[in-house]
């Protein structure tokens, strides 16, 4: 079902594409790229190979943001319910503690996301922290995090971010430029990839050195 639904989306993709005209542009130069995830989306998981690609090629022009959260639902006793099951809920909050520690540090961000996307999936599979050493995090910090209600305080906002953005899209992952939902840009990523849409975008901004895509 999974598989099926995911060739359904790119079809899709194409066809909306095809039928509207949405182009991405630079504001003052830069691109912000906003990204909705959850550990356990398979697809979410393939996409960090591109994120991390548009952030070697173009980092110095794209702000990136991850939003560790997807689909998960807020029960009423305060509780968390997330898309995969517990083990995504973890690895979720294990992401939001990290990618708050390393604030202001895209790079390491980058790298650090990569590291959880990867096999063996240290914090969804394993229940580990062990993707901190890639960004030279303190791992006590980090477990103290995600351990206690510091790490609570970090699910409001990131679940106020990604609200609009999974209404107008309703798909994991998605991809928002610079904080205005746009159904056909997220459809102009499926189809062209993300390091496509950037650099063309780029090239059209003659206050780059982007000469070619």
């Amino acid at each position: 079902m999974a598989s099926y639904s995911y060739v359904a989306f790119i079809f899709l993709s194409l066809y909306v594409t095809a039928g509207h005209g949405a182009t991405l542009q630079t504001v003052n130069g830069r691109i912000h790229i906003m990204i909705g995830k959850t550990a356990g989306c398979r697809f979410a998981q393939m996409f960090m190979s591109q994120v991390a690609e548009t952030n070697r090629l173009y980092g110095r022009y794209v702000d990136i943001e991850f939003l560790p959260w997807g689909r998960t639902v807020r029960n009423p006793n305060g509780t968390l319910t997330c898309q995969f099951g517990e083990a995504d809920c973890f690895a979720n909050r294990v992401q939001r503690c990290a990618l708050n520690m390393m604030r202001g540090n895209q790079n390491a961000q980058v790298r650090y996301m990569q590291c959880e996307y990867s096999e063996p999936f240290p914090a969804l599979r394993q229940r580990s922290l062990a993707c901190s050493s890639t960004a030279n995090l303190n791992i006590v910090a980090l477990d103290y995090c995600v351990s206690t209600r510091y790490g609570d305080s970090l699910e409001g906002p990131i679940e106020a971010r990604g609200r609009e953005g999974l209404r107008v899209i309703n798909s994991i992952p998605y991809v928002v430029f610079h904080n205005r939902p746009n159904v056909d840009l997220h459809n102009q990523v499926a189809w062209r990839g993300l390091t496509s849409v950037v650099c063309n975008a780029l090239l059209a901004d003659r206050t780059t050195s982007v000469t070619r895509c």
